[in-house]
């Protein structure tokens, strides 16, 4: 891992957790200023962040294999994001610079992720023609190996099967019988 991938994911961390603390506590808080229980607080905010975190690698998981039926799963991120974000502004003044205020360490942590998520896959560099060696073959067993375990030859044969000799008429029959199987109504 390079320094600067580790340093990037202790970044994310770092801000995954905060803004996730800051998220939970909005909507904790909105869900008990609705009139809920504390409890109920706490599950809505541990539904609310995780669906969006889940939704967001199904997102990166179907784009990997193909990229089919992803704007439905966009669509539920999405609302989910939503009501963070309108849980984290909604004590906010109501301002422009108010909201951006109570919602910039999820924003933050989103733009993040969604660089990292996005990033394309690292090429492998090739090697340079000119320094790779001629292809070598597997070296030749030595004439002098001794075999450790000495083969049984007579079980190593297979006997074909006895075939009874069956008429020729018969044969000819059983043919075209099978090869008109599936033909009789046409």
């Amino acid at each position: 891992m390079k320094l600067e991938d580790g340093v990037q994911t202790g970044i994310m961390l770092f801000m995954g957790a905060a803004a996730g603390a800051v998220s939970f506590t909005h909507v904790h808080d909105a869900t008990v200023a609705a009139g809920q229980p504390s409890w109920v607080g706490w599950v809505n905010a541990v539904t609310i962040e995780l669906m969006a975190l889940a939704l967001g690698l199904e997102i990166r998981r179907r784009r990997r294999n193909g990229g089919k039926k992803v704007k439905s799963v966009m669509v539920m991120m999405m609302f989910f994001i939503a009501l963070s974000l309108g849980a984290q502004v909604l004590d906010a003044e109501p301002t422009l610079v108010g909201w951006l205020a109570a919602s910039v360490a999820a924003l933050g942590f989103l733009a993040l992720v969604k660089v990292v998520l996005s990033r394309p896959a690292e090429v492998k560099e090739e090697p340079d023609p000119a320094e790779v060696d001629a292809p070598r073959s597997a070296p030749a067993p030595a004439a002098h190996a001794a075999v450790t375990e000495p083969i049984d030859v007579v079980s190593t044969m297979v006997e074909p099967p006895a075939v009874a000799a069956e008429p020729a008429a018969a044969q000819t029959d059983w043919t075209n019988a099978f090869a008109n199987l599936g033909n009789e109504g046409r």
